[in-house]
Order: structure tokens, then C-alpha cells, then sequence
């Protein structure tokens, strides 16, 4: 079985990584927390985590 399609529930540090790693890694990646301001705070993280071009 192949995944394609990851959704990860909750964008705190270990969600986050979890999310970007599996982006990095091709993967279609849907992020769900329980507001805006989470999945924000969650964007931040992600983007810390990206290596910059």
C-alpha cells in the first residue's frame, strides 16, 4: 500500500515536523487544528523547518 494523501491532526511542534516531512517527501499533506490562529502558528513552524533558497 501506497500513502499519497497524509492528513495530519494538529499542527503543534511534533504535527508540524510530521506535516513538513511528509511534504518534503512528495506527499499531498492536509493540516487540521482547531482555529486559524494554530494552523498560523503552525505555518511559522513549518516554514522554520524549510531550508532557505
Amino acid at each position: 500500500m501506497t500513502l499519497k494523501k497524509i492528513m495530519v491532526a494538529g499542527g503543534g511542534t511534533l504535527g508540524s515536523q510530521i506535516a513538513y516531512q511528509a511534504a518534503f517527501h512528495g506527499k499531498d499533506v492536509i493540516l487540521y487544528d482547531i482555529s486559524d490562529e494554530a494552523l498560523m502558528q503552525a505555518r511559522e513552524r513549518i516554514e522554520k523547518l524549510s531550508p532557505s533558497y
